[in-house]
């Protein structure tokens, strides 16, 4: 296995629209140590055709079909499983990278050797017009790298298109949980900055598209996984003292859902056992 390489995860569904553009800024990057793995989660469009023809000019690019559609967790699981390389990235398919992304990245292993993870901040514009940029500006950069761990239990500043993970740390922590339908990505960096320092790369190297796919369309699934995550980390909150603040913000954010009484009722059937 060569120690400088990348495998970089792209996991789709339907994306005829949008999957070209996301793999081009993968194979324009400046670090040319990587293989692209384009798992397709059952798509019913174009989108075999698109990268099956990117593919047969540039043995970079494997492509592999799910026969079933099985959710964003499984894909990029199987991609994992397939990743022939020490580094495993991530990218979305309506997502496009910076062409430096992955060589800033690279860098700060290099002069990090210990961190499990290095991540980068993006922007995105929302479907209103209005431009986010994730983490904020007003974030000391200090404060995201490092030990993560209890910021991460409190909110998540990370997003999946932006991290590159030492392949060992998965092996150690596992995957993606494949049960959550919602902040599967917020979830498994849990476990790798409990075990792992966390390296940041501070530019935005990442445009998203934005979608509505908050809070509001995705109730169930969102509450589930908080909820998980509160109980599972439960140890951890109560130590550093955030384990009421958690649960209340939690508990706001519902309230504004206006699931108030099934997030509480949720999270009081999992704390019971």
């Amino acid at each position: 296995m060569d120690q400088s390489h990348v495998s970089i995860i792209l996991p789709t569904y339907n994306r005829e629209h949008s999957i070209g553009r996301s793999v081009e800024s993968i194979l324009r990057q400046t670090y040319p140590y990587l293989e692209l793995l384009v798992i397709d989660d059952g798509s019913v469009d174009r989108t075999e055709e698109i990268v099956a023809g990117i593919a047969a000019s540039d043995e970079r690019v494997r492509y592999y079909r799910q026969p079933h559609n099985r959710g964003v967790a499984a894909a990029r699981n199987e991609g994992i499983r397939q990743a022939r390389y020490a580094y495993v990235a991530f990218q979305d398919s309506d997502d496009i990278w910076e062409e430096d992304k992955l060589e800033k990245q690279m860098r700060v292993f290099e002069r990090r050797p210990g961190v499990g993870m290095v991540y980068c901040a993006f922007e995105g514009t929302k479907q209103d017009g209005t431009t986010i940029r994730i983490p904020d500006r007003s974030m000391p950069e200090e404060n995201l790298q490092g030990n993560l761990y209890k910021l991460l239990l409190q909110r998540n500043v990370i997003d999946a298109p932006t991290v590159v993970i030492r392949k060992e740390c998965l092996d150690k922590v596992g995957g993606f949980d494949e049960t959550l339908t919602c902040l599967e990505d917020w979830e498994l960096f849990l476990r790798i900055a409990r075990e792992y320092e966390i390296g940041y790369a501070g530019d935005a190297l990442l445009i998203s598209d934005i979608h509505n796919s908050g809070v509001s369309s995705r109730v169930g699934g969102y509450f589930q996984a908080r909820c998980a995550m509160i109980v599972n980390h439960k140890a951890a909150l109560l130590e550093y003292g955030i384990f009421q603040q958690t649960v209340e913000q939690m508990l706001m954010t519902a309230k504004d859902a206006g699931v108030l009484e099934q997030a509480a009722q949720m999270l009081q059937s999992m704390l019971a056992g």
